[in-house]
């Protein structure tokens, strides 16, 4: 039996996919080892839940955090995501710009390879 993912892993994942959109569905889950069925079930709950939907139906139902976790520090978890997001996507000379609602990624200058 594989690996239970958390719905925070899974989140995670999910931020990670979108934010690359050359990347197909069968190479990023087969670098993450993640079934392709499982991801785009993932997806799935994700759009219809956040990330309440992404709980495993079998585990108690509304309660994600585990206890004593306010839900401010689960925001700033939310938001270090995002950055680590932003960073990689940085690294790869991307930057994002919102036109109309929706993110466009435009490359930035090639890397100069002269020595």
């Amino acid at each position: 039996m594989g690996k239970h993912l958390d719905p925070l892993q899974k989140e995670f994942l999910i931020r990670r996919f979108r934010s690359n959109p050359n990347v197909k569905v069968s190479e990023f889950c087969d670098a993450n080892h993640v079934s392709v069925g499982a991801f785009k079930k993932w997806l799935k709950q994700y759009e219809e839940g956040g990330l309440e939907g992404l709980a495993r139906v079998d585990a108690e139902v509304g309660v994600i955090l585990p206890e004593g976790v306010d839900r401010t520090e689960e925001n700033y978890k939310r938001e270090i995501l995002k950055l680590r997001i932003e960073n990689e996507r940085l690294k790869k000379r991307y930057i994002v710009e919102m036109k109309d609602g929706e993110p466009i990624y435009i490359p930035l200058k090639p890397k100069n390879t002269q020595s």
